[in-house]
């Protein structure tokens, strides 16, 4: 049975939390691994998805300063390399956040119903090594109202994949992009889990534009009818702070859910 671990990134320049951290999860039997985040690096989050899938990491303890995991920047590019790192493990992955080996306090929601950072496990005493464990054996299933993955390549790029209605058929799909530098070059559709080799796209849209809730959006969609086993892929540039993720019945946008990648 593969061992899982729990993959511990530092987010500060002194490794000595880390190293805390480490020693208090193994003490439960959990191996630690990890890495320090390479902060600003060009999507350098997609390489570390791919390190820690390789070494089976089943949850994630984020150790440094509080203003590091208060960065918007970061908080971003921490939100790809989680949907990055479920997709490849093809379960959920959740995470606890850690202030120096103690504590940090818990991290404010944003504007948008759905944070992909708010439902990680926030530490809130010293049990947080027997919730880690609990949490690698048993996650949580993420609460948010769409299905979502990433798949992040070198040389394609990064793709989010998306289905508006989980478990159910979806009319149409459309995804917008909001923040600085944010834009989507191409799209898909197929079946889930893996970026399809072609495809056949319906009644295809591109450089969509809308607001909501005082968000500039630029989006791409489709009227290809989404089976409940298929998904709507989009590769992405930038870094996006929100999404916009809806069907698109008729040709109108609708079920629009808003999706923060970084509030």
């Amino acid at each position: 049975m593969t061992e899982k671990c729990a993959w511990i990134i530092n987010l500060g320049q002194d490794d000595g939390p880390a190293q805390l951290a480490a020693a208090q999860l193994a003490a439960y039997g959990l191996a630690p691994k990890g890495q320090k985040w390479p902060a600003g690096e060009d999507k350098a989050w997609m390489a570390s998805a791919q390190e820690a899938a390789q070494q089976h990491a089943a949850v994630v303890v984020l150790v440094g300063p509080a203003v590091a995991l208060a960065d918007p920047a970061i908080r971003g590019e921490l939100a790809l390399f989680r949907l990055a790192l479920q997709t490849q493990r093809g379960t959920p992955v959740n995470g606890l956040a850690l202030l120096a080996g103690e504590p940090a306090a818990p991290v404010a929601a944003g504007t948008s119903r759905s944070d992909i950072l708010d439902d990680w496990l926030v530490a809130v005493d010293a049990r947080w090594p027997a919730r880690a464990v609990a949490r690698a054996h048993a996650p949580v299933a993420p609460r948010w109202p769409v299905r979502l993955g990433m798949h992040a390549h070198e040389r394609l790029g990064a793709w989010l994949e998306v289905h508006p209605l989980p478990g159910q058929i979806a009319q149409g799909a459309c995804v917008g992009v909001s923040g600085e530098g944010a834009s989507i070059d191409f799209h898909a559709v197929g079946p889930a889990g893996a970026l399809p080799e072609r495809s056949v796209n319906e009644y295809e849209l591109q450089g969509l534009q809308f607001d909501i809730n005082g968000l500039a959006f630029d989006a791409w969609a489709l009227q290809n009818t989404l089976a409940p086993d298929h998904s709507y892929f989009v590769r992405i540039e930038g870094r996006p702070r929100y999404l916009a993720i809806g069907t698109l019945p008729q040709g109108q946008l609708e079920d629009v859910h808003i999706v923060s990648l970084a509030p």
